[in-house]
């Protein structure tokens, strides 16, 4: 309860990334429940994509990436820290919905700015096709397979 305060009143956003660091030290070295904090991220980002697992166009499932997932944000700089919370989640989502074509996933992060898919919807409104290479705009970091 001694976080609200400074999660809502007095949030800053360069304390709470300094707090997250020592937080992600505590995991490194093992402490438990910085450990536990972690994989509860994991699930919590995961909950996130379940969210929207049923209005995802099928296409997106089939590529040789599976889903893919866009990351952002320097908290997946502790992926490995949260990926066991993370999958047990979306493998749980994908056991509740057979029949489904979610097989895999991978994660991504942006090379370039996220505003080049916006100008791509813009255009695509207005009837005008913008060329994208994919794969050259994305680092794949994690592809997982159920």
């Amino acid at each position: 309860m001694g976080l609200l305060t400074h999660l809502y009143r007095t949030f800053e956003k360069c304390k709470f990334a300094g707090f997250c660091q020592k937080l992600a030290e505590g995991a490194q070295a093992g402490d438990p429940l910085c450990c536990h904090i972690f994989t509860k991220a994991g699930e919590v980002l995961a909950r996130h994509v379940v969210a929207v697992l049923p209005k995802i166009d099928q296409s997106l499932f089939l590529g040789e990436l599976g889903l893919p997932i866009v990351c952002v944000g320097s908290v997946w700089n502790s992926w490995d820290r949260m990926q066991e919370g993370f999958i047990r989640v979306l493998a749980q989502a994908r056991d509740e919905a057979p029949g489904r074509v979610f097989s895999r996933f991978s994660l991504l992060k942006l090379k370039r700015s996220s505003a080049l898919g916006g100008a791509r919807l813009g255009a695509r409104n207005v009837g005008t096709a913008l060329p994208l290479d994919r794969a050259r705009n994305v680092d794949v970091f994690y592809t997982h397979v159920f």
